[in-house]
């Protein structure tokens, strides 16, 4: 028998707000200068070359107690000032006028590490990992089948609740109760590559939290600086491409073990879910954080352009500070009660992680 051929889609993405996927490191001020541009430095291979006067005032400076402020702000002048940043740094971004300033402002300032939060890189290139991406879509997609089924059995873990909605749940054995079974999954005929960011797509800067307190929008005293992606609506456009494939054969063919209600699953059907999912998210984020809120109207102003800008695509979401509403499948199902209260924004406005995709 014959099976339909896999189906590819390569899809136009378009970053609206800053995306930032981290690699789970966070860069302390021995590790990076920021002159024109954030620079990552390769500091051990550049020690080991140190000879003359410069490994003389290397080793006056940790002949002390190394552990004194006072000579981690000296040795952190000692790297600016000395490294050779042609011959080592191992990659370079973008950086904001904010974190320049702050930056400059508490160099000396023992008592303020400054750590920065990279993008997660592979051969010193920022990458949006492909399983990132395919996890927001699957959650859009575990929304859009919540949706069409009368109701759920009962509470249950996350992976049951995946499991019975896509009906992938199996028997352990006798009187071990279900599990979720990964061979059962359609995900699993899903592939999604990851993708290289184009040249100078990201920059560091600082993401604010914000929270409501009293009915009035205020800014924390949490700041990360981060590096995100370029955006639109940020000010400079940022553009990728998507490869989506589905193995139509795997879906279809009654020996996979894959529930047959997924054989005519699509892209499109999959990018319908994402955009139906994600304004809801949207709606339903910028409701609970701005309901009678004072102060909020400009960050009101953001959600309606994300919005706007999503028209004749798309929307999607993706990355650090997305919040749990973009995902959870559901509010039923949250485990956090108090969700909506606070929200990371750039330029004390915009909220993170939407793209608008187009095939």
């Amino acid at each position: 028998m014959k099976y339909p051929r896999q189906e590819t889609s390569k899809i136009k993405a378009e970053i609206l707000t800053p995306v930032h996927i981290g690699d789970g490191t966070k860069l302390e001020p021995l590790e990076y200068v920021i002159k024109d541009k954030f620079y990552r430095v390769n500091l051990e291979g550049w020690l080991s070359t140190l000879s003359g006067e410069e490994a003389e005032e290397l080793q006056r400076l940790t002949g002390r107690d190394y552990a004194q402020k006072t000579i981690l702000t000296a040795l952190r002048r000692f790297v600016r000032e000395n490294i050779d940043l042609d011959k080592y740094t191992e990659w370079s971004a973008d950086v904001s006028d904010t974190v320049k300033r702050r930056y400059e402002e508490r160099f000396d300032a023992p008592e303020n590490q400054l750590p920065m939060s990279p993008f997660i890189r592979t051969g010193n290139r920022p990458f949006l990992p492909g399983s990132s991406i395919k996890g927001a879509i699957r959650t859009a997609y575990l929304n859009f089948l919540k949706k069409g089924a009368q109701s759920l059995s009962e509470k249950r873990r996350a992976d049951l609740v995946e499991g019975e909605l896509l009906k992938a749940n199996d028997v352990k054995g006798k009187g071990d109760g279900l599990r979720f079974a990964i061979d059962k999954d359609p995900f699993r005929a899903i592939k999604v590559k990851d993708i290289f960011l184009p040249e100078s797509s990201t920059f560091f800067t600082e993401v604010i939290n914000h929270n409501k307190k009293d009915n009035r929008i205020n800014s924390t005293s949490i700041q990360i600086l981060s590096e995100v992606t370029y955006s639109r609506l940020a000010g400079k456009s940022a553009t990728f491409e998507l490869e989506i494939s589905i193995d139509k054969k795997a879906l279809s063919h009654q020996d996979s073990g894959i529930n047959r209600m997924h054989k005519d699953l699509t892209i499109e059907t999959l990018l319908k879910a994402c955009d139906n999912f994600y304004k809801d998210a949207l709606k339903e984020e910028r409701d609970k954080f701005l309901k009678n809120a004072i102060g909020g109207e400009e960050i009101n102003k953001a959600y309606q352009q994300i919005l706007d800008n999503a028209e004749g695509g798309y929307l999607f979401r993706l990355g650090w500070g997305s919040g749990l509403i973009s995902m959870t499948i559901s509010e039923d199902l949250r485990t956090e009660k108090r969700y909506g209260k606070s929200k990371h924004l750039i330029n004390g406005k915009f909220p993170m992680g939407f793209v608008k995709l187009t095939i």
